[in-house]
């Protein structure tokens, strides 16, 4: 009888779940989804010389002739940016014999993310001369990437006194970023 009586009790608790569910204390459910990305690391320059052949005449004066390009895209901190010549005297040389200028070849490169003084006159040599100021390596850092076109430009004159040696006086420039 006891068995019956139990099962009656069991029935009727059912029976009334069913029907009108009991009210039990509020329950809680909680679902974390965790999502991350990455950004690659991009660290690249590039370099877009322009065609035309120096004027190296005699007594010619020439300000600010754009030579060329170079594009930066980085996304990472510099350690340095070092621009060199591949001359020993920084100057466009022909069989190792710099060109003979009367007013001073002089070379500007004007990246204003990294160079707050946008193109101070430089003369980069073999070693090569820091490009980027700590400054300007402090921006480039806090502003999460760098696009930016560097116009190389070079201003010169060919002398009055002497008539240079003739022959094809040439160099190369290379611009070299570092990350940290």
């Amino acid at each position: 009888m006891k068995t019956y009586k139990n099962i009656f009790i069991v029935a009727l608790m059912a029976i009334s779940q069913l029907i009108a569910p009991m009210a039990l204390a509020a329950d809680t459910a909680v679902a974390t989804m965790d999502l991350s990305g990455n950004v690659p690391v991009i660290f690249n320059v590039t370099a877009r010389g322009y065609p035309g052949d120096l004027d190296l005449s005699p007594n010619v004066i020439v300000n600010s002739r754009l030579l060329g390009m170079f594009h930066m895209k980085y996304n990472v901190s510099l350690a340095t940016l070092t621009l060199k010549a591949s001359t020993a005297t920084g100057k466009p040389e022909a069989a190792g014999t710099a060109y003979s200028f009367g007013v001073a070849w002089t070379v500007s490169l004007i990246c204003s993310s990294v160079d707050p003084a946008k193109g101070t006159t430089i003369t980069p040599l073999i070693a090569g001369v820091e490009m980027a100021s700590a400054g300007g390596k402090a921006l480039a850092a806090a502003t999460g990437g760098i696009e930016e076109d560097c116009p190389l430009t070079a201003s010169w004159g060919g002398t009055a006194v002497t008539l240079p040696l003739s022959g094809k006086y040439s160099m190369t420039y290379t611009l070299t970023m570092v990350s940290i």
